[in-house]
């Protein structure tokens, strides 16, 4: 029987299915609730249904059993009705499966509104008059909201709860970010509360509810956090479920991708490996500041400029990114802390004259680090004076941050002045040298790059709910970086051809393009 064949019998058959349930059940409430759910088995077990003649026996075997579990479950309920003397001092554990307890338990699931008006009457003590004031509501209002509460919790003691595997197994997500900055996402998403209410609502849309107890929070603990996820744009509501509204991905689907694409990562690593053999010598007679750097950190410094140029040749316009809860373009995604792949940073910094300041941090092994200089002007245009031998005005409140960078390694004093440690770079050598490495790009590994994406996207929208699919492109846009580039980068450092015995006194993945 197909789906058009079955739901014209269901149709058929409801009206017939509901007098049955009226004829078995003392409420027409209860009659509705068991047809609903004769009629939700009969839906879910139409591959059974071997044709329409088989149709009608099939439905009066499901209602038999559907009835049979309404009646047992009916006679082994016993509720607690809520009284005003509710014990506030019993010693329960999860095993106890007193009234108390189950009580105790459906008042950690109970929503923000019911839960306030049932604590303020039956624990707090306070009448329906003091209540209604308390939250700026009609008595009447309160009124309902007890009644309400009333009948949820007899509900719900009836039930079996079994908690989520994120009760006992919490995830850990790595906030992304890729876009017009700041980036405010990553400090917001450091909660792991957060993070997994996030993971809980993923691939399905979950109720309050079921989101305490998928993650074995109780609900008054999770109110504020999924207020203000919902705020920022990270979850959406509709009607009483919550979903996630942002891309999360997985360890399986990290795996899968990796696996699928293991074959371009020698190749792309191959490929750097040659390309920066070959051009080390064209690229120390550009006649930069600091071409007399150890051979190690020009390898590096190389390497990165080339891995920045993957990242922006061959990707989303900031155009087409979709706006944030903070109200900037930007792609926001988590990735699932698991054989963490995400092995380096990129990031450019602007000073006062246009200068760049850019980092390319290699976060197992950190020596310069964006965060050092991120969101502090001062600092920025401090160092960029420095690249630009402008220290001799520097005051005492400059020293200091002067002193600063001396002792993390960007800055050395040398016969009474101060010198960079990192590569600087005039606008046009900077333009030469990216010109020569966007050439390689384009001829050597576009098409790896392409199939990269290609294998990633159509591997990510499987594993993607379908109301983020639209986000799909964008995402794997930026996050190809992981197997474009982090990936073949490492295997360059396990080959050694790329040290992490840093020269002491050259900084190996930041430097300054000068404007001027």
């Amino acid at each position: 029987m197909n789906e058009i064949e079955l739901h014209e019998k269901i149709a058929e058959v409801s009206k017939t299915i509901f007098s049955y349930c009226m004829a078995k059940t003392p409420t027409r409430e209860e009659a509705e609730d068991l047809s609903q759910d004769i009629l939700y088995e009969l839906i879910k077990s139409a591959k059974n249904i071997r044709d329409d003649k088989a149709f009608y026996a099939f439905m009066w075997g499901v209602a038999g059993n559907v009835y049979k579990q309404w009646y047992r479950k009916k006679i082994r309920n016993n509720t607690c009705e809520l009284t005003e003397d509710i014990p506030s001092d019993d010693v329960l554990t999860e095993d106890d499966n007193s009234d108390i307890y189950l009580l105790r338990r459906e008042l950690t699931l109970l929503s923000e509104k019911y839960r306030k008006a049932t604590i303020m009457y039956y624990i707090d003590g306070l009448s329906c008059s003091e209540i209604s004031s308390a939250l700026a509501i009609s008595e009447s209002m309160v009124k309902y909201l007890l009644f309400k509460s009333r009948k949820i919790l007899k509900e719900g003691m009836s039930m079996g709860r079994n908690l989520g595997e994120l009760s006992y197994n919490p995830k850990t997500l790595i906030a992304m970010y890729s876009g017009q900055g700041p980036n405010q996402f990553w400090q917001f998403m450091q909660s792991k509360i957060r993070q997994n209410i996030v993971s809980a609502c993923y691939n399905d849309a979950l109720t309050v509810q079921q989101i305490s107890l998928e993650t074995g929070i109780p609900l008054p603990y999770l109110d504020d956090e999924i207020r203000e996820l919902e705020n920022k744009q990270i979850i959406i509501r509709e009607g009483n479920h919550y979903k996630s509204n942002v891309i999360v991905i997985t360890s399986e689907c990290a795996d899968e991708i990796e696996r699928a694409v293991a074959k371009y990562h020698v190749q792309i690593a191959d490929k750097i490996e040659t390309f920066i053999s070959n051009k080390m010598d064209e690229y120390k007679k550009i006649g930069f500041k600091g071409s007399d750097f150890s051979t190690n950190t020009l390898r590096w410094q190389l390497t990165s400029i080339l891995c920045r140029m993957i990242v922006y040749m061959y990707r989303e316009d900031d155009y087409q990114m979709p706006k944030t809860g903070w109200g900037e373009s930007a792609y926001l995604w988590c990735v699932e802390n698991h054989n963490n792949k995400h092995t380096f940073n990129y990031c450019t910094l602007n000073g006062k004259q246009e200068d760049e300041l850019c980092f390319f941090d290699y976060l197992k092994n950190v020596k310069g680090n964006h965060s050092d200089f991120y969101g502090n002007e001062r600092y920025i245009n401090i160092f960029c004076d420095v690249c630009r031998n402008e220290n001799k005005s520097f005051g005492e409140y400059d020293l200091d941050a002067v002193a600063e960078m001396i002792k993390k390694g960007y800055v050395i004093k040398e016969n009474g002045t101060y010198r960079a440690t990192t590569p600087i770079y005039t606008f046009k050598q900077y333009n030469t040298i990216v010109n020569t490495v966007e050439k390689f790009i384009s001829t050597d590994l576009v098409t790896i790059i392409n199939e990269i994406e290609r294998v990633s996207a159509e591997i990510l929208c499987a594993h993607t709910p379908k109301h983020l699919q639209q986000q799909v492109k964008g995402i794997t846009s930026v996050e190809k970086f992981v197997n474009t580039v982090c990936i073949p980068v490492t295997t360059l450092i396990d080959r050694q051809f790329l040290s992490t015995a840093w020269h002491p006194l050259e900084m190996p993945t930041t430097y300054v393009v000068l404007n001027k």
